[in-house]
């Protein structure tokens, strides 16, 4: 569909769709946003066109908060968002180009040939979900089926998959991995065209199939309901399933009590963040990978003030990398030191005093209530949204932030910013909630 779109309207849609790529994967956008188009933005509104009601609904139940954070850094904010797409049902409108590919999952661009056992560095926080997934790899069918590993985001979930498939790859099995967007994306593409025997085939035809990232399938029933059939055609046939989540199974929302009962047929296991010991070992670890050298002083420094998952620890250590090659390859705790606070003057820097008074002001609770021990949900709520607020705007460490918190410990603080993160997009009121907080923080005096 082609609109007519202003000199200046074009520029605009072009800085919102670089904005989203910095918030989603490469996969995500090509799947859910290379197909938008903006048609119409006044004062008070912004419309976009989806290539059909399924693609819309997906992106306003999981990726508005990117959406809305997007448009506000491209100066457009205070506008009400609306998708419009073609057809009212969930199938592609016949003639329409849809951007849902039919996921080539065999591709080895999505395996990663790092994440193997060799390399994944087994501590307390993830040493039962490790020998787990070893034991899979040794003898699929048999020893935990299926087994289900569930976790914070970045916490090695997605590496243990891939070092399960390449395991079971060398001994000759026929393994496919494939994130679960791609599992709903391959599903309405099949809508489209119709070959359900060739979608069958691909996910039933196998020895192991392991799947990332499942709770995406809270917020379609069709697709759940063909994943409930391709479930239980592998299993009776003793074929071997893999499954990751950001959550157990029954705190996926909207998810069927039949498929909760079968994730429970084998093994549930969990994996949580690196305690203080076991990230100054990864940080060693992947150093070494990186052949850079680094104290273990500095290795202590960055455990202990931005790091809170294994995926930042990676992340954080590559920008180090390429500092240091500016620097003659020296790393020493100074360089981190001003390097961190380059990331850092990224947040606003807000004082932790002023979210916690805004926080207990908007909630109508006391800074008391907050330090206290007690689990009630209306203190609970505020409490950890004043965790995840402090985590977003101030540059303090998990610990410190837990200091202030009623002396909660680093692993507390964290567990709440990703159930906020996850209550903001399936919760109206809490994101609602959440937006009012954070104009009344950002607003300039």
């Amino acid at each position: 569909m082609n609109h007519h779109l202003s000199a200046s309207e074009k520029k605009i849609w072009i800085l919102i769709q670089e904005k989203i790529k910095e918030k989603v994967t490469p996969q995500q956008f090509t799947t859910w946003f290379s197909g938008l188009n903006l048609i119409k933005l006044t004062t008070k509104e912004i419309h976009f066109h989806a290539p059909n009601s399924f693609c819309s609904e997906w992106i306003e139940n999981n990726y508005m908060d990117a959406v809305v954070l997007s448009l506000k850094e491209a100066s457009i904010s205070n506008r009400k968002v609306k998708f419009v797409a073609d057809n009212s049902s969930s199938e592609p409108e016949p003639g329409v180009q849809n951007n849902y590919p039919s996921p080539n999952t065999d591709s080895p661009t999505l395996i990663n040939k790092n994440y193997n056992f060799n390399n994944f560095l087994v501590g307390p926080c993830n040493r039962m979900a490790h020998a787990a997934a070893l034991a899979v790899s040794e003898s699929p069918g048999t020893a935990y089926n299926p087994l289900f590993i569930h976790g914070s985001v970045g916490l090695g979930k997605t590496h243990l998959l891939h070092a399960i498939l390449l395991r079971l790859q060398e001994k000759g099995h026929k393994a496919l991995y494939l994130p679960c967007e791609s599992f709903v994306n391959h599903y309405i593409s099949t809508i489209k065209t119709g070959d359900w025997d060739n979608f069958r085939s691909k996910y039933r035809q196998i020895d192991v199939l392991l799947i990332d990232d499942v709770h995406f399938l809270a917020n379609s029933q069709s697709t759940r309901e063909e994943f409930f059939h391709t479930f239980n055609a592998l299993y009776t046939r003793q074929k071997q399933i893999v499954l990751s989540s950001d959550c157990p199974p029954e705190e996926i929302p909207t998810i069927e009590e039949r498929l909760i009962s079968r994730f429970r047929w084998g093994l549930i296991t969990r994996v949580d963040p690196p305690g203080f010991e076991t990230s100054v070992a990864i940080i060693q670890k992947k150093t070494a990978l990186l052949k850079m050298d680094i104290s273990y002083d500095v290795a202590c420094y960055l455990a202990d003030n931005v790091i809170s998952s294994i995926r930042e620890i990676e992340g954080t250590l590559t920008n180090i990398h390429k500092y240091a090659a500016m620097n003659d390859g020296k790393v020493d705790l100074n360089l981190v030191k001003q390097i961190i606070r380059g990331f850092s003057k990224q947040k606003q820097n807000i004082g932790i005093e002023k979210i916690l008074d805004t926080v207990t002001k908007h909630y109508g609770v006391q800074l008391s209530q907050l330090h206290s021990k007690r689990r009630l949900k209306s203190i609970t709520l505020p409490r950890q949204i004043a965790m995840h607020l402090a985590r977003k705007f101030t540059n303090l460490s998990l610990g410190e932030i837990g200091g202030y918190m009623g002396g909660r410990d680093h692993t507390t603080v964290m567990h709440a910013d990703d159930k906020i993160k996850k209550l903001k997009s399936v919760d109206r009121s809490v994101s609602s909630s959440i937006r009012k907080l954070e104009d009344t923080l950002t607003k300039k005096k």
